[in-house]
């Protein structure tokens, strides 16, 4: 794939500091302790984006790390604004995570673009189906910010139950669900994911673990051109999840985001490789 290719956005990274007593971690036991390493900074993931010619980076709450505390996610953005755009997060499982999600938007201001809805701990997703996905859908559509969620292939159907209820909330659905890739193209197994493109809010976040299963399979540029042709281009988005997936440099998983989308029109490539990111995090640049 030509490195010459540019690649706007990152949608999908994560920080944590070194300085401990000021941001004390609070481990949720959810995915690897990438975040107990010192080079994880906000510095240091600026360093890695300009390693990988990557413009701009979203940076996720990283829940496994604080739980549900977003300061240094904020405070990272807040310095690199030109840089860095915010998905905060809010513990769905709490009784009124609506009104965190207010606190939320009242700490980070105009930084925060997105809400994080997280539904893998373990136990089911009761909230998308007693009221507490509403309310924080609908608040988030009246502040102007997008979904993400967090979600078990089971739990999708259900998803789409709430997206369908609140059409005008842009859903980013993170790491396409975790759904099956095994079986390779045309990814039948996959179909929990591929039914949500009926829902033209929903755009899919295609993270680098999940194009190593569909390298796995195959050719991971079989499972991007199947989500091109199902949900467009322009509702898919390619993200690193740096550092919490290991393995590869920076550079590596940016070459394999480039190798995956090298099949697309250079339209669609633009997008999938900034562009819907882009319109989700950055709606005026």
């Amino acid at each position: 794939m030509d490195s010459s290719i540019r690649i706007r956005v990152d949608a999908h990274v994560h920080v944590a500091s070194a300085d401990r007593a000021r941001y004390p971690l609070a481990p949720s036991g959810v995915g690897s302790p990438w975040f107990r390493a010192d080079d994880v900074g906000t510095l240091d993931l600026l360093a890695a984006l300009d390693s990988g010619g990557v413009e701009r980076a979203v940076v996720v709450q990283a829940v496994g790390a604080y739980g549900y505390d977003c300061a240094y996610a904020i405070d990272s953005v807040r310095a690199h604004p030109d840089r860095l755009a915010l998905v905060g997060s809010v513990d769905m499982d709490a009784a009124d995570p609506a009104r965190a999600l207010s606190v939320l938007a009242h700490e980070a201001g105009e930084l925060l673009r997105g809400v994080r809805v997280f539904g893998v701990h373990g136990h089911d997703p009761r909230w998308l189906d007693d009221g507490r996905a509403d309310d924080v859908w609908a608040l988030a559509g009246d502040l102007g910010l997008n979904v993400v969620p967090v979600l078990f292939p089971a739990a999708l159907g259900r998803l789409g139950a709430v997206v369908a209820r609140h059409p005008d909330v842009p859903v980013a659905l993170d790491h396409c669900g975790f759904v099956d890739l095994s079986d390779g193209a045309p990814f039948a197994a996959a179909g929990p994911l591929l039914d949500l493109a009926a829902l033209p809010a929903v755009r899919v976040k295609v993270s680098s673990h999940v194009l190593e299963l569909a390298a796995a399979a195959g050719d991971p540029a079989d499972l991007v051109d199947r989500l091109a042709a199902t949900f467009g281009a322009h509702r898919a988005a390619w993200g690193s999840d740096h550092p919490q997936t290991t393995g590869h440099t920076y550079p590596e998983m940016v070459a394999l985001g480039r190798h995956s989308a090298r099949r697309l029109a250079p339209a669609d490539r633009e997008s999938f490789l900034g562009g819907t990111a882009l319109a989700l995090w950055w709606p005026s640049a």
